[in-house]
């Protein structure tokens, strides 16, 4: 499955919206763009997938790279939906902690087990001011390769530009959509609760082991 491969760590993103694309001021090129996701993979590859490290400093190295590369709260916030209006500020405050943690839980091992994965950027497609879809491809050693979309948002911040990923569709999926449905299933199969969502993320939140 494609989980199990490195880049797959990246496709729990959201769609267009969990991040507003603000005015960067100066013009954005495509090639900044595509800079910007190839930095990713780079950073990926170079502090991830080292053999000789433990767990836990992979968890914090895997850390550190979302919040540089994606606005981590905002696409928990998507991904839960309409239940973020229901849920308490406690309630809130936990799933978000719950859900990086998730993440982080779900797929740091696949750093580990990195096979030489190469993602190869082809174009980037301007869709609207500050808003490009970055086209690539997943190359896996002894597998097929996989189509990656990925949509990046460009806004400002003390003057200087500032990319984040704002979706990711893998062969015309998206993944964050797939994860909100299993997230409202959860909670419509549990009397509509909240609740019932938090107790199954403490669960998949424990560290492995």
């Amino acid at each position: 499955m494609l989980r199990r491969h490195v880049f797959s760590v990246f496709l729990v993103a959201a769609l267009l919206g969990f991040f507003a694309p603000q005015s960067a001021g100066a013009e954005v090129s495509n090639e900044e763009v595509k800079a910007f996701v190839n930095s990713m993979a780079s950073s990926a590859v170079s502090s991830l997938t080292a053999q000789d490290i433990d767990r836990e400093v992979r968890k914090e190295r895997f850390r550190t790279m979302i919040h540089d590369f994606f606005a981590i709260k905002s696409i928990g916030k998507w991904v839960l939906g309409r239940h973020w209006r229901r849920a308490t500020p406690e309630q809130r405050e936990e799933y978000l902690s719950l859900f990086e943690n998730m993440l982080l839980e779900r797929y740091v091992d696949g750093f580990r087990d990195y096979k030489g994965e190469t993602l190869e950027v082809s174009r980037a497609e301007k869709r609207q001011e500050n808003d490009f879809i970055v086209h690539t491809t997943l190359n896996r050693p002894g597998g097929d390769p996989v189509n990656v979309g990925w949509r990046v948002g460009v806004g400002e911040k003390d003057g200087q530009k500032v990319f984040k990923i704002v979706d990711i569709i893998v062969n015309g999926l998206s993944m964050a959509l797939t994860q909100q449905k299993e997230f409202n299933s959860v909670i419509l199969n549990n009397g509509n609760s909240v609740e019932s969502l938090l107790e199954k993320m403490r669960e998949m939140s424990k560290p492995a082991g």
